[in-house]
């Protein structure tokens, strides 16, 4: 009887079974990720989350412009509601703009500004026209991307101040097709804004300015909550007005010389 001859194979040693194990646990995590991306490919339109977000122009334009208005009102309101003023005092770096003015003395001021809603409504219209073409081009350019045939005529744009808010209403005919058409005239901005206020008090200020040589701020804070007015007096008899939105940060200064005195006589 011939001896049996010793085996050295192990088909079932603790090795082979956790290397077939390991490969089988690769091959299960390679079929799940292609059966996710073919659901993918295939439910992709069905998948809201998986779509480009929706694109409506008045948002984006929304978006677009609405650094640019917060930038140049600060600008404006800086300088007495004047992109460029001419008759201005420069005080602390600013060229600020006398809205009620008189070089002589003893006597009270003329107003240089009755409608300082619409200077500022008008020099706000001006600088963001070139803003208003910019993000119609860039709305043009977002909706191409998306695959939409896109028609933009010429545009214009005008600023309205009202209590609290600016609008901003853009008249650009656009028509736009994908699956449908779709036709706009205009689109109506609205920024929240509490310059409205700040414009009316400085009005009132002017009035008093023109027809009694100063103003009482404080009656205005008193009445005002919100509102915050600072009054420097200047040595040659100039006056700064500052009225700034505490809630909002929005501010509008201007200067007045009005019942000025001489160096060394007066209050």
């Amino acid at each position: 009887m011939k001896p049996r001859r010793k085996s050295y194979k192990y088909p079932c040693s603790p090795m082979n079974m956790k290397n077939k194990r390991g490969q089988l646990a690769i091959f299960i995590i390679i079929a799940v990720i292609l059966v996710v991306v073919l659901l993918v490919i295939l439910l992709r339109p069905k998948l809201p989350f998986l779509q480009q977000p929706s694109l409506t122009p008045e948002t984006f334009l929304k978006t677009c412009i609405e650094p640019s208005i917060k930038e140049n009102i600060d600008l404006l309101g800086a300088q007495g509601g004047y992109k460029d003023p001419e008759g201005f005092i420069k005080y602390k770096g600013e060229k600020i703009k006398y809205l009620c003015y008189t070089s002589e003395n003893y006597k009270t001021c003329t107003v240089q500004q009755p409608a300082i809603k619409e200077q500022f409504e008008k020099d706000l219209s001006l600088i963001l026209k070139g803003r208003t073409n910019t993000c119609l081009n860039d709305l043009k350019t977002e909706y191409e991307k998306r695959g939409y045939e896109v028609n933009l005529g010429s545009s214009d744009s005008i600023v309205s101040i009202n209590p609290g808010k600016i609008n901003i209403i853009i008249t650009a005919p656009l028509i736009i097709k994908k699956d449908s058409t779709q036709k706009f005239d205009k689109f109506n901005i609205e920024i929240d804004s509490q310059i409205y206020d700040l414009l009316l008090t400085s009005s009132s200020i002017i009035d008093y300015e023109s027809s009694l040589g100063d103003s009482e701020t404080t009656l205005y804070m008193q009445y005002y909550p919100d509102l915050k007015i600072e009054k420097t007096k200047l040595s040659e008899g100039s006056k700064i007005y500052k009225l700034t939105n505490v809630v909002t940060n929005e501010s509008f200064q201007f200067a007045s010389r009005s019942l000025s005195w001489p160096p060394g006589y007066g209050l």
